[in-house]
């Protein structure tokens, strides 16, 4: 009987200390952030839930609400005990319970407005948080919420070919783990942001990207496709009257395995899994490359080295050997900074029309790649430079064609937008470009008829025809592939 009352007097004491706003507060935020928890987790469970930062609320937030509720819990029960020991409450008072008169209409009001705003909060809390998750997954949270550092990225996200894909989609992924390794590495990004310490421009490659395999191999995979592509490119000359020279190829980009029965080109021997490429870099940016392992489908490996070079030890190779994914080549799939040149280009051959811009192309390109302080003054500077030469080398064209001497400055100030950033050092040349290799090294890090094996009987080749097979060189008008067949 003793130890019975005992207890009931230690219970008794812990329910008086518990009663105190601080705790009570925190027994409300445990109560619900387990609550939430618990739903998410049953959610997610049905597969009702494939939001890559539904996580960040659910795993990551809530849990730190619900450890913030316990430690809570004890506080006030401490500050509680010391009020009563102060105002001289006894051993007996301690001990008593709470009462709670549910008799007293007063007490019972209380009682009912305390459920109903717990209630109200339940959903508040719970539809704010779905809300939270949306806006967090969203492209303008990632571009826009961070505005000088994502300025650059976001930029170029807007005019890529994955402009409709979310951000999360590739820097994510689904699932949980990724997810969390994203969201920590986040937290170092969000604190280097406030104390103003990022790196300008922004370090790449990004160490932390989850494998293309599990990302861009989600929508594309080299056994999906095979065979060759036609790809027709444009060069204008800087000439007064931005000359246009078309050129076309086919890329022997394969793809397929040996399963299908069809299979060969360059997706199928880089990257497909009949084949295994790792590679050692030669820089943080993997603009070089000094070691290369092939394991073929039959099991033979090989390696290839530089002669003069220093081989990687057992050690390097396993803290900086890489399996060559998608992104080792297609290093800028959204975020692409084109150089001034193909800017303009693309510009003149989406708007023809200003190829009646004497020198258009070459007055572009020499203002885009001006130095200015500011991304708002280079976009202003750019558009002023051409209306000025205009103005003052020809006056009439100046004055006849005003609308599209206006258009061109348009233009040429939107390529400077989004390829310039002087707050963050960012342009054209401090994100190289590894497809192809007419702007930065690209293929030729590997391919350059130097790499060999050590016996010498396999060579990297720097052979044209390996990869694309040239149909039409520097033709002056767009190349009319059917009357070409036709023989006409």
């Amino acid at each position: 009987m003793a130890a019975q009352e005992d207890r009931r007097k230690l219970v008794g004491r812990l329910f008086n200390y518990a009663n105190n706003p601080i705790t009570i507060a925190g027994v409300v935020l445990t109560t619900l952030s387990a609550l939430l928890i618990i739903t998410f987790m049953v959610v997610e469970l049905f597969g009702e839930l494939e939001n890559p930062y539904f996580g960040l609320f659910a795993y990551v937030f809530l849990p730190a609400v619900f450890v913030l509720g316990l430690i809570e819990i004890p506080i006030g029960m401490l500050r509680r005990r010391r009020k009563l020991i102060r105002g001289g409450t006894t051993e007996a008072e301690k001990s008593e319970y709470p009462t709670f008169n549910f008799n007293d209409p007063k007490v019972r009001r209380v009682a009912m407005i305390i459920i109903g705003l717990t209630a109200v909060n339940a959903v508040i809390l719970g539809s704010s948080s779905f809300i939270a998750v949306e806006k967090m997954e969203s492209v303008e949270f990632c571009g826009e919420t961070c505005h000088t550092v994502m300025q650059p990225e976001f930029a170029a996200y807007q005019q890529s070919p994955h402009s409709r894909v979310a951000c999360v989609e590739c820097h994510i992924g689904p699932g949980a783990s990724w997810f969390v390794k994203s969201k920590l590495d986040g937290l170092r990004q969000v604190w280097h942001t406030a104390v103003d310490s990022y790196p300008r421009p922004v370090e790449t490659p990004l160490r932390t990207l989850r494998p293309a395999r599990e990302t861009c191999e989600q929508c594309h995979w080299p056994g999906k496709h095979h065979g060759d592509k036609l790809r027709t490119f444009v060069r204008h000359a800087t000439d007064e009257e931005n000359t246009p020279a078309y050129t076309s190829m086919l890329l022997k980009t394969g793809g397929g395995s040996l399963d299908t029965g069809r299979h060969g080109g360059i997706h199928w021997w880089h990257i497909e899994s009949d084949n295994v490429i790792r590679f050692v870099a030669g820089d943080d940016r993997r603009e070089s490359v000094v070691w290369v392992e092939l394991i073929t489908p039959e099991g033979e490996v090989r390696t290839y080295t530089r002669d003069g070079e220093e081989l990687p030890s057992e050690a390097e190779l396993e803290t900086r050997a890489r399996i060559m994914d998608c992104i080792d080549c297609h290093n800028r799939p959204t975020h692409l900074f084109n150089t001034p040149a193909k800017s303009i280009d693309w510009v003149l051959e989406t708007h023809p029309e200003l190829r009646g811009l004497p020198y258009f192309k070459r007055q572009a390109k020499k203002a885009i790649e001006g130095e200015y302080d500011t991304h708002v003054e280079g976009v202003r500077s750019v558009r002023d430079a051409i209306l000025t030469f205009y103005r003052d080398e020809y006056p009439d064209v100046a004055a006849n064609d005003a609308e599209l001497v206006e258009s061109g400055a348009d233009y040429a100030s939107r390529v400077y937008a989004r390829t310039s950033f002087p707050e963050m050092n960012t342009n054209w040349e401090t994100h190289p470009n590894h497809i192809g290799h007419d702007d930065f090294p690209g293929c030729w890090r590997c391919h350059d008829d130097e790499m060999a094996t050590p016996d010498g009987k396999h060579v990297i080749p720097m052979d044209c025809d390996n990869c694309h097979v040239y149909l039409v060189e520097d033709a002056p008008e767009v190349p009319d592939f059917a009357a070409l067949i036709n023989g006409s």
